[in-house]
């Protein structure tokens, strides 16, 4: 993915109106099912609210809002490995998601977490010359003893701030996680 900047929503999510932004890249991932960029934001926005619900500025939303992207997330996810399950980008993302947080994805803690690493590495596997890819695959390997991590960082710096342009919480986040100095979420 070139670049995973989508105005529109990028700043509803800067706003912090979750459900705008949420709602506008569900009908647009419904006129298209096939765009995987608007399907991975949507669902990690989706991830990004159900985990940080009690961190982030909940403000526009009800509670009960927390629930509905819990079933949205996994709607998401079981249409995902459904339908991109070959895909790099899909592998990574959730990948990254699931193994951060696998209580969201599956009963059994260790096995989902197992699945999360093996949706990297098959994303890996699929693109090794994606930088946004290698590094999430990279990250997962102690990063901050890992020189083959630093010297990715090092090499790929400068593409991957660029992919990672715009204020969405994607955007964001992969900065703040993958890249020395990344952005403050």
């Amino acid at each position: 993915m070139k670049n995973w900047e989508l105005k529109d929503t990028d700043q509803l999510e800067k706003e912090s109106d979750w459900n705008a932004a949420r709602d506008k890249l569900y009908h647009n991932w419904k006129e298209n099912r096939h765009d995987l960029k608007v399907f991975l934001k949507l669902s990690f926005l989706c991830w990004y609210l159900v985990v940080e619900w009690d961190v982030e500025n909940t403000s526009k939303v009800q509670e009960s809002d927390h629930d509905d992207y819990k079933e949205l997330l996994q709607e998401l996810y079981q249409y995902g490995i459904i339908h991109f399950k070959e895909d790099a980008f899909f592998n990574a993302v959730f990948g990254f998601m699931i193994e951060l947080f696998p209580e969201y994805f599956g009963e059994d803690y260790d096995k989902t977490k197992e699945f999360g690493e093996a949706l990297i590495n098959k994303s890996f596997n699929l693109n090794k010359e994606d930088p946004f890819i290698e590094l999430i695959y990279l990250s997962g390997r102690t990063p901050s003893r890992n020189p083959a991590y630093s010297n990715a960082v090092e090499k790929h710096s400068t593409t991957v701030k660029n992919m990672l342009k715009g204020t969405g919480v994607f955007q964001e986040y992969f900065s703040y996680m993958l890249l020395p100095n990344g952005n403050q979420l």
